[in-house]
């Protein structure tokens, strides 16, 4: 039985409209601050400026993740179902090539997507290796090949390279209006609130992207697996071992407003969106048995009883 078309068609028109809205409102927080400092042709440059970023070639991914985490390339030899499960996520979501496998030697709760296109990859900690069982580890990597799937590191890099230079030219705006205070009749009162407050606005909309594309990663994922469960199980574990202390802090008194500063949603939303899916029979191409799943060059001592908490 497959997953509710309609459901999954509103979750993707609501995530997207949500995506096009925010950076609508990062672009034009950019341009408005372009155009407060230099004029009209500020709005240029800021726009051929955040262009010219995503025109540079970043650092390759595999390279980034080995410099960032230590991580090593995983074989197939090493884990033929990991592998197997990979080539049919990659089949299903319509990739061109199959995203090379990474292994983390980190003892944390760790999945991570990184680059776009042909330099997209998949990074799994030994702690999610470890822990995670089959059924869960390919709920974990639809999540990130949805997230390739969709471009989605693309678009927070274009959403940061606006906010960096939304920052450049508010600063600038300051700087000039330092300077040029004493000439001026009257204190520029609204021109010095913008300039202050924009780069928080868009830095707060960024994070709001983020946390958008990861409810539409959590759908994507589940329309690749047909098993929303299997993901809904994934956090909820992730969160047992390695979150849970720090999400229950955070939903203290008085500090709703942390919500606003999260790169993710909370695990709650999370689950309670995945579950308008509706809980599915397990697929049958998803039956691996764990074996084939856990690498061969798994070398850390079991993992401690505490987490320090890492990305979902």
């Amino acid at each position: 039985m497959p997953l509710n078309s309609a459901i999954l068609a509103r979750h993707h028109r609501r995530n997207r409209l949500q995506s096009l809205l925010i950076m609508a409102g990062i672009g034009g927080w950019m341009a408005l601050i372009g155009w407060l400092v230099v004029g009209p042709e500020g709005i240029v440059w800021a726009v051929v400026g955040t262009v010219l970023v995503l025109l540079v070639q970043p650092v390759r991914s595999t390279t980034l993740l080995k410099a960032l985490y230590g991580a090593v390339p995983l074989a197939p030899a090493e884990a033929p179902g990991l592998h197997g499960l990979m080539r049919e996520l990659s089949v299903r979501a319509g990739l061109d090539r199959v995203p090379p496998l990474l292994y983390i030697p980190r003892r944390e709760l760790v999945a991570l997507s990184t680059g776009w296109g042909a330099d997209g990859a998949i990074a799994l900690s030994d702690g999610m290796l470890r822990h995670l069982p089959g059924r869960e580890l390919a709920a974990v990597l639809a999540h990130e090949t949805s997230h390739l799937r969709s471009g989605d590191l693309k678009l927070l890099r274009l959403a940061e390279a606006a906010g960096r230079l939304t920052r450049m030219l508010s600063l600038l705006g300051l700087l000039l209006i330092l300077i040029y205070l004493p000439a001026l009749n009257q204190s520029p009162t609204l021109a010095l609130a913008l300039l202050v407050f924009a780069p928080m606005v868009n830095d707060l909309l960024t994070l709001k992207l983020s946390r958008t594309r990861e409810f539409d990663a959590d759908t994507g994922g589940a329309e690749l697996t047909g098993d929303p469960d299997g993901l809904i199980r994934a956090l909820t574990r992730i969160e047992r071992l390695q979150g849970g202390n720090w999400e229950r802090l955070m939903r203290g008194p008085g500090l709703k407003w942390f919500n606003w500063i999260r790169t993710h949603p909370t695990t709650g939303e999370r689950v309670e969106r995945l579950r308008e899916l509706a809980p599915q029979p397990l697929p049958q191409w998803l039956s691996v048995p764990q074996s084939l799943l856990m690498p061969s060059l798994l070398g850390l001592p079991p993992a401690p009883r505490w987490w320090w908490p890492g990305r979902r």
